[in-house]
């Protein structure tokens, strides 16, 4: 399984805050940065807008970010947070405790897909952001190596169900898999305006069957 990336340096556009007062308002303007983007998209996303939304002037909003990329990047980092947080807990192996593998895959895929679903329109706005902006791109893998490294470790802790010649490639190519179609369900990777009709039911449990199908094969 390839290196994780390590997480990367703040911007050099992002100033922190000093003051409490400061840091109070800035996680205003982040949190509405990010309802911003839940809503519009990055195509959507204007300094004006947040400004007028959180009632912090644009030049208050100057004070700590060079401009809008800045400003995206620093509500990135607190997004990655929450949802890693979220992802930590999803995959916490007391919560899986008693359930065989045939039981854990497709529960865990769904719950998955769940998380997801609920951040899609940020997290697509990041996805679709990284793509021409390596900082975002960055930040983002690191985010998305720990989700995968979680994913893998719970499903490894049945490894003794897995009948797959090699575990832990094999696990590590189902989370490749389960991620890239969701992404593509879930129009993630594409403005919505593209996004293509999914059966979300019938692919998770598809998901749920191949990679099942998959892990007991013995080569």
């Amino acid at each position: 399984m390839a290196a994780s990336p390590k997480r990367t340096a703040p911007s050099a556009g992002i100033r922190a805050p000093k003051q409490e007062r400061s840091q109070r308002s800035f996680d205003l303007v982040l949190d509405t940065t990010l309802e911003l983007l839940a809503e519009k998209g990055y195509a959507g996303f204007a300094l004006t807008e947040v400004s007028r939304r959180s009632g912090v002037s644009i030049g208050s909003i100057y004070t700590r970010v060079d401009g809008k990329d800045d400003l995206l990047r620093a509500a990135q980092s607190r997004f990655q947070e929450r949802m890693l947080a979220e992802h930590k807990d999803l995959t916490e192996p007391d919560r899986w405790t008693g359930l065989s593998l045939a039981e854990l895959l497709p529960r865990l895929i769904a719950r998955f897909a769940e998380l997801l679903q609920r951040q899609g329109r940020v997290l697509g706005a990041f996805l679709q952001r990284g793509a021409v902006d390596p900082e975002v791109a960055k930040v983002g893998k690191v985010a998305y190596f720990d989700i995968r490294d979680r994913f893998v470790g719970l499903v490894l802790s049945r490894r003794d169900e897995i009948r797959h010649p090699d575990p832990v490639r094999a696990v590590g190519s189902c989370f490749t898999v389960v991620y890239a179609a969701l992404a593509r369900g879930l129009a993630l990777d594409v403005p919505s305006e593209a996004a293509e009709g999914t059966d979300l039911p019938t692919l998770l449990e598809d998901l749920g069957a191949m990679t099942l199908a998959f892990l007991r094969t013995d080569g």
